[in-house]
């Protein structure tokens, strides 16, 4: 309790202090939601409550659908900052197409749509998620544009040529728009 002083005749008045509220389940609920719709490798967050229901343990879900403990177990604003710095260091914005491609080569930025692979490669595809997710830190330098000629039956779509793997990633990612090189050549 805080001690404030009555100006009438200086007498100590009890007042309860005013403490911020904690960030609610809820919240951090939707910042895990968040991250596993941002995260784009195997594992899924989600959360463990104990039986106080006063601290939390955020645990993981592999590919094998098995469960661990990514962390001990912490208040809730341990828990949200261990989520903001976690999608700081390993979550993917789509909306930053400008972290992944080298824009600067493209003839164009295209919705991701019109686009249509022309082969598929699970190992190329698997390598791509990797190099677009280390071009976006900065480990490596950004794609290149992908490169594409016009479809020769269908107005206003693309074939591309080359980067079919790196499409298939910036799909998976959520990438809506992509830069491209048009290219004349059959």
């Amino acid at each position: 309790m805080a001690k404030t002083y009555n100006h009438v005749n200086e007498m100590p008045i009890n007042r309860p202090k005013i403490v911020k509220p904690s960030i609610s389940t809820e919240f951090l609920a939707a910042k895990v939601d968040e991250i596993n719709s941002q995260y784009h490798d195997y594992n899924k967050l989600h959360l463990a409550v104990d039986k106080t229901g006063q601290l939390l343990q955020i645990n993981f879900t592999n590919d094998e659908e098995v469960e661990g403990p990514l962390t001990d177990w912490l208040n809730m604003e341990q828990v949200g900052t261990y989520l903001e710095n976690y999608q700081r260091m390993f979550c993917l914005d789509p909306n930053h197409i400008d972290h992944f491609f080298d824009i600067s080569e493209a003839t164009a930025i295209l919705p991701i749509d019109w686009l249509r692979p022309t082969r598929k490669r699970p190992k190329g595809i698997a390598n791509a998620l990797i190099y677009m997710r280390q071009a976006y830190q900065g480990i490596i330098p950004r794609r290149k544009p992908i490169s594409v000629r016009l479809n020769r039956t269908e107005i206003d779509l693309f074939d591309i040529i080359d980067g079919n793997s790196t499409y298939i990633a910036a799909k998976q990612i959520g990438i809506k728009s992509i830069p491209i090189i048009l290219s004349e050549c059959d």
